[in-house]
């Protein structure tokens, strides 16, 4: 029986999975009339792809298999990076009302209250350095998607885009079902320019009507900077010297999505439990990966029996010569 190599499987599953994204991509856009720049997408897609193909070409032509599969997952990284943001803006033009005063009632009575907690950060030293962490998230994504492609760690590679997959199949649903644009919204603050401008966007794509593609940062429920912050650590976690900065600086970051006012409690819980799960669809794929290519001796079907025999017999150079007398003359 033919035998797919581990690699190989890897990166058919990636096509029909980034086949499936597109496809459903397409469908939704058309359906709710978001009109894409299809041409400068691919284009600037098939440039950037070009631009980093050699890397693995020329680890392949010295025979690093491990740096040339890891060096591999940049252009799915790119891929990823043009595809998924079509499916957000997709999401946000369901026509689902504003959860706002839903999650304002949600925090209220699990007890928190973001203006509250807002407060106390800005009064103390600790608090206002949580709260500037916010906008790191921004360096440390491209940092985990490179440093374990370039560095032969393909297992983190692979790990982190299977992640994402995953994060985005169970966090673009609960966004369109459940779309909220943030807590200063729901609580009648002062806004930041950055807020305004998310909270405009947002609502400009809640329009009906034609609408023209821009990225855009408007999930608020679950929050993507907690899901990020924490497949970033497992994504860089072979880096001894990076482990427990990462590991302190992602803990920043998701307090700081509250410290902020950028969202609510219950964004910081659903964004842990997207994770969560994420990590463990990663586990999973990584586990069946590995008992594919890995047949344990106790599963082949080999008869017992001659292999005894074979094991018990003595080899020619154990026999014994024997004496002078058997010789013939």
């Amino acid at each position: 029986m033919l035998r797919i190599p581990a690699a190989l499987r890897f990166h058919l599953g990636m096509a029909g999975a980034c086949a499936a994204i597109l496809s459903i991509s397409i469908v939704a856009c058309r359906y709710e009339s978001v009109h894409v720049a299809w041409r400068g997408l691919m284009i600037a897609l098939i440039v950037a792809i070009g631009a980093v193909l050699p890397l693995p070409a020329y680890w392949h032509e010295k025979h690093r298999i491990d740096m040339r599969d890891a060096a591999l997952m940049i252009p799915w990284a790119f891929v990823l990076a043009v595809i998924l943001p079509l499916s957000v803006d997709a999401a946000a033009r369901v026509a689902r009302p504003l959860q706002d005063a839903n999650f304002v009632r949600l925090d209220e009575a699990i007890g928190i209250s973001v203006p509250h907690i807002m407060t106390l950060a800005r009064n103390h030293l600790l608090g206002r350095v949580v709260d500037k962490s916010y906008i790191l998230l921004i360096p440390l994504l491209p940092v985990a998607v490179l440093a374990p492609a370039l560095t032969g760690r393909w297992r983190e590679a692979q790990g982190f885009l299977v992640g994402n997959i995953a994060a985005f199949a169970i966090g673009l649903p609960l966004f369109a079902l459940f779309p909220a644009v943030g807590p200063w919204y729901g609580y009648h603050l002062a806004a930041t320019v950055e807020q305004l401008k998310c909270q405009s966007d947002l609502l400009l794509l809640r329009i009906p009507g034609p609408y023209s593609f821009q990225p855009a940062g408007i999930v608020c429920f679950p929050s993507f900077h907690v899901v990020w912050a924490i497949l970033c650590v497992p994504a860089l976690w072979g880096f001894r010297l990076l482990r427990i900065p990462v590991a302190i600086l992602s803990g920043m970051i998701i307090l700081s999505t509250l410290t902020s006012g950028w969202h609510y409690f219950s964004d910081v819980l659903a964004g842990i439990v997207v994770a969560i799960v994420s990590l463990v669809a990663v586990s999973l794929s990584r586990a069946g990966a590995e008992r594919e290519t890995f047949t344990p001796l106790y599963a082949t079907s080999y008869p017992l029996e001659p292999v005894l025999q074979t094991a018990a017999a003595p080899s020619p150079s154990t026999q014994p010569t024997g004496t002078g007398a058997d010789k013939l003359p």
